[in-house]
């Protein structure tokens, strides 16, 4: 009758876990989704995924190493399904670790006064307290959501942070994390022998390595961000600069090309006025295309400075980028992580190819498709009269660069975007020109 009792007993704790796994993880999600500012429909997809991971790793091992598991396997659903960098991921789980133990902490300590029980053991025996524990914990999870979404807490992770700044937003997560982790079970773990005020200086310590921790990476965002507008700064002056000279120049020459018009005239030489005209039409071309390459046209911070980089990188290779953008960037249903590497992967290839041949041109534009409800990004380049095999172009590791060490992974690795993304098509061809055209439908 005893094992009976036992057993029915430890179905319910099953049963209960589970559910608590379940209604914990919708709250988490909520939260991070009221954080980052991401459709919550999104974490629905993973919800259930998430469950079943977690409810397994708290049934079977125990409450020290199911932690250090949760938030390894929490990190790798974020990165895979929501397509979250290692950064962020590491980010959201260091927010679900600081509410789980702070919740944790205050609801043991509170719910284990009430029933007179003072260390763990006894406390996984006793299942009225474990049930109520559950419940006093969810409630907390919950106030702490119902205040985030009335106060509006925001944490914007720009996607194009640079390599140092990467690493130290991801050490001081993995940092914070752990403290936070060890310290919760070593508290839980000497629970009865520790005064409250002991107890509730500790919880103060847990949220005061969470703010240090966010302020610090707040700060490397901030500082990340101010370079970023320094460095697009720079830019600017530097087009500006050569708008600037070119007007002066063609300004200077006005007379004299109007002077070079008239003899032409004068000598009824259609052919080298029309050469002449030419010259001048592809040297005003040009100076609109530096115009072009403005925030108010190119909406999208990421991508503004993306292209003006690649810009001032074809000028010094000589080679000349038409652009002329006919949408709003913003809008475009696919994120701007995704965007920028996407582009700028085509378009250090349009410049690698267009520098070896003799007339250097790359041509980018973004067009509405309205019949077809879509968006097109156009990328064409002058190449050499080289036969490719296009359905190799995508494979990984193809290149046709002579020196094939670290080249033939950035078409792959497009090719591997475009396959996460219902929405994305790429389609390449070649005539006299080598053409990509990527297709973003706008789906809901």
């Amino acid at each position: 009758m005893r094992n009976l009792i036992v057993n029915q007993n430890t179905i319910i704790l099953i049963i209960s876990t589970i559910i608590y796994v379940a209604i914990t993880i919708l709250i988490q999600n909520k939260i991070l989704s009221t954080i980052f500012k991401i459709e919550k429909k999104k974490f629905r997809k993973i919800w259930f995924i998430q469950v079943a991971i977690i409810s397994i790793l708290k049934i079977i091992f125990p409450f020290s190493v199911s932690k250090i598991l949760e938030i390894i396997c929490q990190v790798i659903i974020y990165k895979k399904y929501l397509s979250f960098n290692v950064e962020k991921a590491l980010i959201a789980e260091e927010i679900n670790v600081t509410i789980k133990a702070v919740t944790e902490l205050i609801s043991i300590k509170t719910i284990g006064e009430i029933y007179n029980i003072g260390r763990i053991k006894e406390a996984s025996e006793n299942l009225a307290f474990t049930i109520t524990l559950l419940i006093t914990m969810i409630l907390l999870k919950l106030i702490i959501y119902i205040v985030i979404n009335k106060t509006k807490i925001k944490l914007e992770m720009p996607e194009n942070l640079e390599n140092k700044a990467k690493k130290q937003v991801i050490q001081i997560s993995i940092i914070s994390s752990l403290l936070i982790l060890i310290d919760e079970i070593e508290v839980l773990n000497c629970i009865e022998t520790l005064p409250n005020s002991a107890y509730l200086f500790d919880i103060i310590l847990v949220l005061s390595y969470y703010f240090i921790s966010t302020i610090g990476i707040i700060k490397i965002i901030q500082i990340n961000k101010d370079k970023n507008q320094i460095d697009d700064l720079k830019g600017c002056q530097e087009r500006l600069q050569d708008s600037y000279d070119s007007v002066c120049s063609f300004r200077h020459d006005f007379r004299n090309i109007m002077q070079s018009f008239g003899g032409y005239i004068a000598t009824k030489d259609i052919n080298g006025l029309q050469k002449m005209y030419n010259d001048v039409i592809e040297e005003c071309q040009e100076m609109n295309n530096q115009n072009n390459i403005d925030k108010e046209k190119i909406n999208n911070p990421a991508v503004y400075q993306l292209i003006n980089s690649k810009y001032l990188l074809a000028k010094k290779e000589s080679v000349k980028i038409k652009l002329e953008v006919y949408i709003d960037i913003n809008k475009l249903k696919i994120k701007t992580y995704e965007l920028c590497r996407i582009l700028g992967i085509l378009i250090d290839n349009a410049i690698e190819a267009a520098k070896e041949c003799d007339d250097k041109v790359i041509s980018i534009k973004f067009i509405k498709d309205k019949y077809n409800n879509r968006d097109l990004i156009v990328i064409e380049n002058t190449c050499k009269n080289q036969l490719i095999d296009l359905s190799k172009l995508k494979e990984k590791g193809f290149s046709t660069k002579k020196n094939k060490i670290f080249h033939g992974l950035g078409l792959w690795k497009v090719n591997q975007i475009i396959k996460k993304n219902e929405n994305l098509r790429l389609y390449t061809s070649r005539d006299k020109i080598f053409k990509q055209q990527l297709e973003i439908y706008n789906w809901n």
